[in-house]
């Protein structure tokens, strides 16, 4: 072949500086003489310059060497050769190989050819152990003749243009993306996110409009300044600004240094997001997201099992009309896609129309609305990475406001669904120009005539109105909302305005820890709710008028009385810290992590078998008709936690046991006491542990007055009561924590606020009082008090009415005693086990004399 090598019966013979020659036979010398040819012939460089098999790094052998230099000192090329079909362990080993030659060797660049396949590395610039910046693509680019003309790896629509790639691998490159940007907290989080969906704007807009084999310009060619790569990537976003006007105002500019964007560019490059699966993109992003959304940007971001569960509840299709009122980062818009795709996957099937009815519900029939304009982008940018959908987004704008831009969000009756997490423990006030823009609390039922009100209240209440009638809602709320009683706190007007509104149609309680990876210590539950149609408003309405405001005989005599499903789930699918948890009580999950077909054994199975016909087997739910709900607390409470223990609270007596309502075993003391008697006189008070030990509060700490004398708590706005031996104290805040105790002698006659309620055991025959307070404070009756207890902060309130109600169990009157015994003894025996390692520490003490060298007191 001109002259590069010539056959001699077996052998090949290469006519090279020094001629050559080796067994045609070998499949590997035939790769060999094709990657000569090709160099020669189709990159022009000169036969005379190439060597093969020159020792390279610890005995190994190159099989080729292209030098730059007549005298064939200085390599430029290394290459490996592997036969063609060579196992993938051969061809490791041919990638180790030529980069360990090249290295040793110091080549340039190094090669890989195995005949079917073949890749090219810049060496030169870039560490030993670097495969991938340096990475120009298969053999084609090597450059021509020693050229110095930029080379650029990834070409579209060839086999060297970008890939798609495992949600693994996208997470890692978006942590890195944005670690690039942030800065190590240069810039603040939302900033940061800001200018990381600038550059994915910019990419979106290469992957889409680069021309068949042009290379991509979101990309960093082999040495290219940073500065070639920035201009190209500001010229890209500023593209996609006048080609798409709905994320970025055309006024908006990178404002990274050229140095940042070239490194994300570098990170990102090779990664083709338009082409990888939509599921693959939700998975890697939930995981960026929920590890970037924490602390005071928590209430940004709600964790994909929720989202996932609630939209599930359900059920959306590709005709739903879906809005999310408090967007945040587009998580139950991205849930609510990837569910309604799977059902269009599945229901429409073959039809040559599927892809259209995908695209035109992501286009037309999902929105959302976020007041934080930067965030407002990154949900956008998020569902544009989703194959779409961010056009509806009001970005900007709260929810209550009366002057949103989208014609669908300008009028009530619009929507089939509404899902989200609003966001709560803020008020809204009248007046607020932010939230209400213009509007009043008195064009709302829950806000006439106040100040202001709680925001996860007026928000439901505007998303209610927003609902077709006989749409549903699907909403994460604070547990106060449906158990809180005080009037103040407005809940239980909202409740009444609930089942005035429609049908609660299932409750389903979260975990206490569920919003604990983002700061959030608030209790919280799922509603699910179906708006009346106006014909059954006209007749609830009526019946309403008829009963006198009694709600319970309204729905019943108006036929309209349904079953409300309570549900609660102690596992969702990630632990406290937000790590993953193969427990998970909401749904099953396939491979994937989505929902799978089968939900036996989760809530959400359940609640299908119940939809179904009408049959509710798990002992995590219970359903109810909606007037007995309303009817069975004074509050009307519709928390689930209440519902499930009321109905399954006598399943759990061991045999043998006697159980009795609390109300009918002790009953509450209050001792008053006359502190205007003897004013000087010193008392004792006392305070509970979450350990259920007893112990003085110690006057002159904190806000303590100096000494507990009678004329301190003449002058105090707290009510005192006297304790005696054998009572019963508890915490009304915190007794769900376990926080009572038994009153020995020592604490006889000391003092505890109306804060700690006081019992007294009715009958000591019955039931011993030290045992009690031991029962009390067992897992089982912490769930209990768990479940009776009001309000969603780490401070929930038991309320006396409802602690009386409280079923108690217990066994004979000598176990009881025995119990009691056991465990006075073994906190005797902790505490001795304290005061003797103390004694040990003082003996060290002495020994080393160590208080003769310090002493705290002193201690500059």
């Amino acid at each position: 072949m001109r002259g590069l090598f010539s056959l001699d019966g077996t052998q090949i013979k290469y006519s090279f500086r020094r001629t050559k020659s080796y067994q045609i036979g070998d499949p590997e010398e035939k790769v060999r003489a094709d990657t000569i040819a090709f160099l020669v012939l189709s990159k022009g460089y000169d036969s005379r310059k190439i060597d093969t098999e020159v020792e390279g790094s610890h005995n190994d052998f190159a099989d080729i060497v292209l030098y730059e230099d007549d005298r064939c000192t200085k390599p430029w090329l290394v290459v490996e050769n592997k036969k063609e079909g060579a196992t993938p362990a051969e061809k490791a080993e041919g990638e180790v190989q030529a980069f360990a030659n090249g290295i040793a060797l110091g080549a340039k660049y190094s090669m890989k050819d195995y005949g079917d396949e073949s890749c090219v590395w810049q060496l030169e610039g870039f560490g030993a152990r670097e495969r991938r910046r340096n990475k120009l693509g298969d053999r084609e680019l090597l450059p021509r003749n020693y050229s110095q003309d930029m080379v650029y790896p990834f070409h579209a629509g060839t086999e060297m243009d970008i890939k798609p790639a495992s949600a693994f691998d996208i997470s890692i490159a978006i942590r890195r993306a944005h670690s690039i940007i942030w800065a190590g907290g240069k810039r603040d989080p939302l900033s940061a996110f800001d200018e990381w969906s600038k550059l994915m704007f910019a990419k979106v807009r290469d992957e889409r409009y680069t021309r068949n084999g042009h290379p991509r310009s979101f990309q960093a060619g082999i040495n290219e300044p940073d500065s070639a790569i920035a201009t190209r990537v500001h010229k890209l976003f500023s593209d996609a600004k006048e080609q798409d006007q709905a994320i970025f105002p055309r006024d908006e500019k990178i404002e990274l240094p050229d140095s940042k964007v070239a490194q994300v560019v570098r990170v990102i490059q090779e990664i083709s997001f338009i082409d990888t699966d939509s599921d693959v993109i939700g998975t890697a992003f939930e995981d960026f997201f929920g590890s970037v959304f924490r602390g005071s940007l928590g209430q940004y971001f709600t964790m994909r099992q929720i989202a996932r569960f609630t939209v599930g509840m359900l059920n959306p299709t590709s005709e739903d009309y879906v809005l999310d009122p408090t967007c945040g980062s587009g998580g139950f818009l991205l849930e609510t896609l990837l569910q309604v795709w799977n059902d269009t996957d599945a229901g429409f099937a073959g039809q040559g129309n599927l892809a259209r009815i995908k695209s035109d519900f992501a286009a037309q029939n999902v929105y959302g609305i976020e007041i934080h304009p930067t965030l407002a982008r990154i949900c956008k940018i998020s569902l544009l990475l989703h194959h779409d959908g961010h056009t509806n987004i009001e970005a900007d704008k709260s929810c209550l406001s009366p002057n949103l831009s989208k014609p669908k969000l300008q009028k009530d009756r619009q929507f089939d669904l509404i899902v989200g997490n609003p966001p709560f423990g803020t008020k809204v006030a009248d007046g607020d120009e932010d939230q209400l823009d213009g509007a009043s609390l008195d064009d709302y039922v829950l806000g006439r005539g106040k100040h202001s009100i709680q925001s996860e209240q007026i928000i439901l209440e505007k998303s209610v109105s927003w609902l077709k009638p006989g749409g549903r809602l699907g909403m994460v709320l604070p547990d106060g909302v449906l158990n809180n009683s005080g009037s103040q706190s407005n809940c239980p007007a909202l409740r009444e305005w609930l089942f005035k509104s429609g049908r609660i149609l299932s409750v389903i309680s979260l975990p206490d820890f569920a919003f604990r990876r983002s700061g959030a210590t608030n209790k919280t539950s799922i509603l699910i709710f179906e708006k009346f149609s106006d014909l059954e408003s006209a007749r609830l309405n009526n019946r309403l008028e008829a009963c006198e405001g009694d709600i319970a005989a309204a729905l019943m005599d108006s036929g309209l009385d349904y079953n409300i499903f309570f549900g609660e789930a102690s596992h969702i699918g990630y632990t406290p810290s937000g790590r993953p948890d193969p427990r998970n009580d909401l749904y099953v999950a396939d491979e994937n992590g989505y929902l799978s077909n089968d939900q036996t054994g989760s809530i959400l199975g359940e609640w299908n078998v119940w939809e179904e016909n009408g049959a509710v087997s798990d002992p995590r739910c219970v359903v109810e008709r909606a007037s007995s709900v309303w009817r069975s607390h004074s509050s009307h409470r519709v928390d689930p936690k209440y519902h499930v223990y009321v109905a399954h609270k006598g399943d759990y007596v061991p045999q043998g046991w006697s159980s009795a309502p609390m109300m009918n075993l002790v009953k509450r003391m209050r001792r008053n006491v006359d502190f205007g008697e003897e004013p000087m006189k010193e008392y004792k008070v006392l305070t509970l542990s979450q350990t259920g030990v007893a112990r003085l509060r110690e006057p002159g700490v904190g806000n303590n007055p100096p000494e507990w004398r009678g004329m301190y708590f003449y002058d105090s706005s707290s009510d005192w009561f006297e304790v005696r031996t054998s009572d019963i104290v508890y915490s009304g805040i915190d007794l769900w924590k376990g926080v009572v105790c038994f009153v020995t002698e020592e604490f006889d006659h000391a003092l505890v606020t109306q804060e700690y309620p006081i019992l007294r055991v009715k009958d000591p025959n019955v039931i011993d009082p030290e045992f009690l307070s031991i029962l009390l404070r067992s897992r089982r009756f912490q769930k209990a008090f768990r479940a009776i207890n009001t309000g969603h902060s780490n401070r929930r309130r038991t309320q006396s009415s409802d602690f009386g109600k409280v079923l108690v169990y217990y066994p004979p009157i000598e176990k009881q005693k025995e119990i009691a015994l056991k465990v006075r003894n073994a906190r005797e025996n902790i505490a001795k086990a304290y005061i003797g390692v103390s004694d040990i520490e003082n003996e060290l003490d002495a020994i080393l004399h160590a208080d003769d060298e310090w002493d705290e007191t002193t201690e500059s």
